[in-house]
């Protein structure tokens, strides 16, 4: 069923259209559990939703739930018009798509799960994110968070280790960073990371009694299936390829997960107390 919007994006050979896809089909493979918990009518929101793509394959599985989603459409690659594309055609698939920042979006609705792929790390202030999202939440709604941990030493965007701290990394890797951005039409991206690490977040929940966690570190058992399974992706992530296959092969992910603050990639699950 997932397939159906794909098809229909790939007819339209959008350049880019496949990254968008493979990144889709990540993010669904993470969520799909948790809108399984979901009751018939509940409703969904994704924070920084890019093309829609995963939303429309989510609501194509789940076409009891309401899907909707929220997109600045500001700076960096959310400016790319094939992004802008693959927005029109998910829009024609009944998503409903809002162009607003996440500072901005105001909504009466009480959603049963806020979820957001790999756009934690590019937020200017988490924590504001994490106490207003947790407000937009039902009784028993969750807050879904995934993306990079920078407690592990690497930057997934640009494929670089992390010498200590943003500023040196830059000056260190700052040709490299440059020309990637320039190549790859990101622009702003390494400006926007707020290299947050797992740690930070689960101090911040804990100081707030008004919110638990679930540190679900499953999540990375999902990541080494992807480097196992995905060419591309592990093409795009070569060194954390091979960390991942040697990983797989010498079975030592049991040992890792006894260190989940250093884990490469987290999935929070953030609700209010009842």
């Amino acid at each position: 069923m997932k397939n159906t919007i794909i098809n229909q994006i790939r007819s339209y050979n959008i350049l880019n259209s496949e990254l968008w896809i493979n990144e889709a089909e990540f993010g669904f493979s993470c969520l799909i559990e948790n809108c399984k918990k979901i009751r018939k009518n509940g409703k969904v929101l994704e924070v920084g939703c890019g093309s829609g793509i995963l939303l429309a394959m989510l609501s194509q599985k789940f076409d009891g739930l309401i899907f909707d989603g929220i997109e600045p459409f500001g700076s960096g690659f959310n400016t790319l018009q094939e992004l802008k594309e693959l927005n029109t055609i998910v829009k024609d698939n009944n998503i409903s798509i809002k162009n607003v920042s996440y500072e901005k979006f105001n909504t009466n609705i009480k959603y049963d799960l806020i979820y957001c792929v790999n756009v934690f790390e590019h937020l200017n202030d988490w924590r504001k994110f994490i106490l207003l999202a947790t407000e937009w939440l039902s009784k028993d709604g969750k807050v879904v968070i995934l993306c990079p941990n920078y407690g592990f030493p690497y930057e997934s965007h640009f494929h670089i280790p992390i010498i200590i701290n943003k500023t040196l990394t830059f000056s260190i890797f700052k040709k490299s960073i440059i020309k990637q951005e320039k190549d790859m039409r990101i622009e702003g991206t390494w400006k926007s990371l707020n290299m947050v690490k797992k740690k930070e977040v689960l101090h911040f929940i804990k100081s707030n009694p008004s919110l638990e966690l679930v540190d679900d570190i499953s999540i990375i058992d999902i990541i080494v299936k992807r480097f196992t399974k995905d060419k591309e992706f592990r093409k795009r992530q070569m060194l954390m390829g091979v960390i991942a296959l040697l990983i797989q092969r010498i079975g030592i992910l049991k040992i890792l997960k006894l260190f989940p603050s250093i884990l490469p990639y987290m999935k929070l699950v953030v609700h209010r107390v009842k």
